[in-house]
C-alpha cells in the first residue's frame, strides 16, 4: 500500500457518502478530532457517532487513525479498528463511520489518465462487431507487465463491473441505465484497448477505466437530448470532488472483495469464521471466543492473521492495477 510522501504531508478525508458533505483535510504534525462533540475537527451529527468517536492524526511516521472507544465503533476497509489501538491510514482507505463514509488521501495524484483515448472506427454496417461476441480477448497495457494477461469478457465483467456499475449510480445514472452503461464501457474498452499503448507516466489503469467510463455516462446523456428536451451544450454535472471520492470508494471496495477471495483459499474456516464475525460484524470477541471454543486472544490474534494477509494482497493488487 501507498505511505504518506515524506514531504509536503497532509491527509484529506474526503466524504464519499453520508448525509452531508462533510469533510476534512490537516496538515503537518496535527490531530483531528472527529465526533458528534461541536467542538470536534470533524462534526458528525448522528446519534451513531459518538461525541468523540475517532482521531485522526499526522506525524513525521506519517497518518494514523484510532477508534476512541466509541459505541458502535469504526470500519477502514470494511473492518473494525481495535479500540484505542493507532493503526496506518493509507492512499484511497474507506473509512466508515456511523452513515458516513469518507475517502483518505495521502496524495495529490487523482490517478487519471491524461492521455488520449482512442477512437476506433466504427465497423460497417453489415459486419458483426466481434467485440459483442468474442469470448476472450487480449488486455494488454504493457506498462512493465502491468495488465499483461489474456481476460475475456466475462472476466472482464467479473472483475471492474461492479466499480463501473457503482460509479455509474453515484453519477445519476437511473438503475435501467446501469447496465446499458456497463456494456458500453466493456464494449469501447476492448475496442480500444487494441489500440492502446499505455504510458504510466500520464496515468494508471485506474485512472484510464474512469475515464472511459465518464465517456460512457456523458454519451448516453447526449444521446437522451433530442428525447427530453436538453440544449446542445448539456453536460452532466461532474461533481468533481464526489465523483472522484465515488470512484475511489468503488475502486477500493472491489480490491477488498478479491483480496478476500484470494486470502480465504490459505486461511482455516475457522479462523475465517472468527475474523468475518468479530473483525467485520463486530460481534462481541466473547460471544465468538464462546460459539468457537477459541480465547479472547486467539479470536484477536486470527482477526490480524486474515487483516495481515489482506493488506498485503491490497498491495500486490494496488501496484498492478494503480
Amino acid at each position: 500500500m501507498m505511505t504518506l510522501p515524506k514531504t509536503n504531508k497532509f491527509i484529506s478525508i474526503i466524504r464519499a457518502s453520508g448525509p452531508t458533505s462533510a469533510g476534512v483535510r490537516i496538515d503537518g504534525n496535527a490531530t483531528c478530532i472527529i465526533g458528534r462533540a461541536t467542538d470536534s475537527g470533524l462534526v458528525l451529527e448522528d446519534e451513531s457517532v459518538s461525541r468523540r468517536h475517532a482521531v485522526l492524526r499526522i506525524d513525521r511516521g506519517g497518518a494514523t487513525i484510532e477508534d476512541a472507544t466509541s459505541s458502535l465503533g469504526t470500519l477502514l476497509n470494511g473492518v473494525r479498528l481495535e479500540p484505542n489501538e493507532k493503526t496506518e491510514l493509507h492512499d484511497r482507505d474507506v473509512l466508515t463511520i456511523g452513515p458516513w463514509t469518507f475517502i483518505a488521501r495521502t496524495t495529490t495524484d487523482e490517478g487519471d489518465s491524461e492521455q488520449e483515448i482512442p477512437q476506433s472506427p466504427p465497423p460497417p454496417a453489415d459486419s458483426k462487431d466481434p467485440y459483442q461476441t468474442s469470448a476472450s480477448m487480449l488486455l494488454r497495457l504493457r506498462a512493465d507487465g502491468t495488465l499483461d494477461r489474456q481476460i475475456g469478457w466475462n472476466d472482464f465483467s467479473k472483475m471492474y463491473g461492479s466499480v463501473i456499475a457503482g460509479f455509474a449510480r453515484n453519477a445519476g445514472a437511473k438503475p435501467q441505465e446501469v447496465d446499458d452503461i456497463l456494456q458500453d464501457v466493456m464494449l469501447g474498452f476492448f475496442k480500444q484497448s487494441r489500440l492502446f499503448e499505455y504510458d504510466p507516466a500520464k496515468g494508471r489503469f485506474r485512472g484510464y477505466l474512469k475515464r472511459i467510463t465518464l465517456n460512457a455516462i456523458r454519451d448516453r446523456y447526449r444521446r437522451k437530448r433530442p428525447s427530453v428536451g436538453l440544449p446542445e451544450s448539456y453536460d452532466p454535472p461532474e461533481r468533481e470532488s464526489e465523483l472522484n471520492a465515488a470512484w475511489d470508494r468503488e475502486w477500493t471496495e472491489h480490491l477488498l472483495r478479491r483480496a478476500l477471495e484470494k486470502v480465504k483459499i490459505n486461511i482455516q474456516p475457522k479462523t475465517l469464521e472468527a475474523f468475518e464475525r468479530y473483525g467485520v460484524r463486530g460481534e462481541p470477541v466473547a460471544s465468538v471466543a464462546k460459539d468457537l471454543d477459541m480465547s479472547e486472544a486467539s479470536i484477536r490474534h486470527a482477526k490480524m492473521r486474515v487483516l495481515d494477509q489482506l493488506r498485503e494482497e491490497i498491495a500486490r493488487m494496488r501496484a498492478d492495477e494503480g
